[in-house]
């Protein structure tokens, strides 16, 4: 799709929302294109990360297209398979293999926030603004959503977001845990790609049964449900290629080549 640009480079997968003119709003066929696009990206061998961007300075994602919601989300059933169409698409990005970052600049409110909440790493511009506004629209997050919000920066926070409706800027989203990092807005494309190009070169096993992982002890925090399946992993690790250069390579004294 042609509002979702899709670029691959030195093993990084770039996906860009461009609609900047409407601070890269997100339509409903951009929302019903994502689990695909996930699902190339998951499969393509030469893709280690993926950094998710909007087009422009001001704006990661304002949202959904409220311009869209007479025709897509104006009633009950409406809002059912819209929502549906939403969280498909959130739960391919949660299921990518392989680590994501956000990069945000700008405005990252309601669906563009819970895009940047489905990346394993948010880092910020000083131009950011994150928020959660739907109290100003008169609809309600879904309960996916609201888990996935309060597993990552807590209930205290999300019960701010939502009930205030306020937005946060950078230091105070630094400082609420909404991201990991702020940079100024003319370096961050660099230290993004710097950060991009570090974790590529890490084992891509070990990055993506962490992923797996984490969201098991999320799901399952007694880890007495842990299946034998889920238990094995850190003990299969082991007998994999990835463990095996790894010690090689620090026993040789250079770079691991995974």
């Amino acid at each position: 799709m042609h509002e979702l640009h899709l670029t691959i480079h030195d093993q990084i997968a770039t996906v860009t929302i461009a609609r900047p003119e409407q601070h890269n709003a997100v339509t409903y066929a951009m929302w019903q294109a994502l689990p695909e696009l996930c699902r190339r990206i998951d499969a393509d061998e030469n893709v280690r990360l993926v950094i998710w961007r909007g087009a422009g300075d001001e704006a990661f994602s304002a949202g959904g297209d409220i311009a869209e919601f007479r025709a897509h989300r104006s009633n009950r059933s409406q809002a059912i398979a819209y929502n549906a169409c939403v969280q498909a698409a959130l739960d391919a990005m949660l299921a990518l293999h392989k680590p994501s970052i956000a990069l945000v600049k700008g405005y990252c409110v309601g669906g563009g926030f819970l895009l940047a909440a489905h990346c394993d790493l948010r880092i910020a511009a000083d131009n950011a603004r994150f928020g959660l506004p739907v109290a100003r629209l008169g609809f309600l997050i879904t309960y996916p959503q609201m888990q996935r919000f309060v597993q990552m920066f807590g209930a205290a926070v999300v019960s701010d977001l939502l009930l205030t409706a306020r937005l946060l800027d950078a230091p105070q989203a630094l400082a609420a845990g909404l991201c990991s990092q702020v940079q100024p807005l003319a370096t961050i494309d660099d230290a993004v790609l710097h950060l991009a190009q570090t974790m590529a070169r890490l084992s891509p096993l070990t990055q993506r049964w962490h992923k797996a992982m984490l969201q098991t002890v999320l799901h399952k925090p007694d880890l007495s449900q842990l299946t034998a399946e889920e238990l094995a992993v850190v003990d299969e690790m082991f007998d994999s290629p990835d463990y095996a250069e790894g010690v090689r390579a620090f026993i040789e004294k250079r770079s691991p080549r995974f």
